[in-house]
């Protein structure tokens, strides 16, 4: 998909309504049959028709969308793994703050996902009723974003649009400046659409109040290319059930005998041959089933979707044998581009963010930062060798070198912050070390002799 331009500065309705209708027409059963694999819900095996009803009819969606969404998401965009640093830290309180209130961490993680299926993901900010910052996860196949005829292009206005019932429809259209409200009335073949605005509201962040998300400039997610790929894979496990199905109902030879209809009833209750005419009078007729090649093609697509998706299957495979750190890292380097990748698009995506939330709270005094002072900071929820690390440790330490560089070797899944590993080291060995002042002294030197004293009678 490509970015979709306009040189209009402002809407008509009939405008409106011909760029959804297109959208609806042209980009959104992609996106639907996208969501579908992700779901396991794979269109192609599912719509598959059987000519002869009589044979077995095993229809077996493989999730391997969601495997491969699962794992890019969980490895670049768990919740809390990407965090924000600032040495102004009443500026990053001020934001973590905003932040916190979104539950920022689960919205972000579902951008990633979202760009992993769609190619794509769209926030929408806004200011609730206490006039608080709040943003949103829209939809992607419920909006259209338009750009400007730049050389690099710039967002221009967006258009959000979704239904309430079958026939009535919500649309808001954003500009940089404000947002116009809209009923949309639509029959069932979603033809002869009407407009009209129910509403006009000011924005408040100095620019359009829409953020968006996208994985590279083709804006593809990483199922669209393999899409053929799992359907071939369905098709090969549906035709192996299909097979064991077949094998399950094999064919009965009867030598020299015959079975009214009440016989085969009663065989297929008793199951039981009574007054045979010899020992092989009965006999199944079956095929053999190549399980061997099944496996070998099963094996062979499998690899593929990994290949060609870049993403590699953490659970199995080379990663399943408890492989080196070194092993690891040469696996993941495809992987390891791709992410890093994605994320240097997504980080334009979270300073756009961040810009538009320190633009309204400048406007309301509460802090006057500015986006270029925070930092991004990644993490990888990677495999790691715990047992390989902890020895790689204690060689260093024995041959000499220092805490920090020790702690900086280890990987970001074993410690994520140096700095503050080495504090936790000093607080434990403070902790460790015994209370001087705390402690008794006792006089251990024997006791000096003193005069006896005189009682009141003058004897000692």
């Amino acid at each position: 998909m490509t970015i979709i331009r306009t040189d209009k500065d402002r809407l008509e309705p009939a405008d409106i309504i011909k760029y959804i209708e297109s959208y609806e027409s042209n980009v959104v059963p992609l996106l639907d049959m996208l969501w579908a694999y992700y779901l396991g819900k794979n269109v192609k095996i599912l719509k598959k028709r059987v000519t002869d009803p009589s044979n077995p009819d095993n229809k077996t969606p493989v999730s391997y969308g969601r495997k491969i969404i699962t794992t890019f998401t969980g490895y670049a965009y768990r919740p809390g793994y990407i965090t924000y640093k600032s040495e102004d830290e009443a500026m990053l309180e001020a934001l973590l703050d905003v932040f916190n209130k979104n539950n920022e961490k689960i919205k972000t993680s579902l951008h990633g996902r979202n760009t992993g299926i769609f190619g794509m993901s769209y926030e929408l900010m806004y200011l609730n009723d206490k006039a608080e910052v709040r943003f949103s996860v829209i939809d992607p196949r419920e909006f259209i974003l338009l750009y400007d005829f730049a050389i690099e292009a710039q967002k221009k206005i967006g258009i959000r649009f979704y239904p309430v019932d079958e026939e009535n429809w919500k649309v808001a259209v954003y500009y940089s400046d404000h947002t116009e409200m809209y009923d949309m009335k639509r029959d069932k073949y979603r033809t002869g659409s009407k407009l009209t605005l129910t509403g006009d509201e000011p924005t408040f962040f100095g620019e359009l109040p829409i953020v968006p998300y996208y994985l590279g400039q083709e804006m593809q997610g990483l199922i669209e290319p393999i899409i053929p790929l799992i359907d071939d894979y369905d098709e090969l496990v549906s035709g192996s059930i299909v097979e064991f199905s077949r094998f399950a109902n094999a064919y009965l030879l009867l030598v020299k005998m015959s079975l009214d209809e009440k016989q085969a009833r009663d065989l297929k209750t008793k199951r039981v041959f009574e007054q045979l005419a010899d020992s092989n009078a009965v006999k199944f007729l079956t095929k053999d089933i190549p399980s061997e090649y099944i496996q070998f093609m099963t094996g062979l697509i499998r690899d593929q979707i990994h290949i060609q998706s870049h993403v590699p299957d953490l659970g199995g495979g080379a990663f399943a044998d408890g492989i080196s750190g070194v092993a690891v890292d040469r696996l993941m380097f495809d992987f390891e581009n791709v992410v890093s990748n994605a994320e240097a698009e997504f980080d334009t995506a979270l300073f756009d963010r961040i810009k538009m939330i320190f633009y309204v709270l400048k406007l309301q005094s509460t802090s006057d930062g500015t986006f270029d002072e925070i930092t991004i900071v990644h993490k990888r929820n990677k495999p790691a060798n715990t047992k390989e690390y902890s020895e790689i440790a204690l060689n260093m330490k024995n041959a000499g070198f220092s805490d920090y560089s020790i702690a900086d070797y280890m990987p970001d899944e074993m410690i994520p912050d140096t700095e503050k590993e080495l504090e936790r080291q000093q607080e434990q060995q403070e902790m460790a070390m015994p209370d001087v002042e705390a402690i008794a002294v006792y006089d251990t030197s024997p006791d000096e002799e003193q005069p006896d004293e005189e009682d009141d009678n003058g004897r000692r």
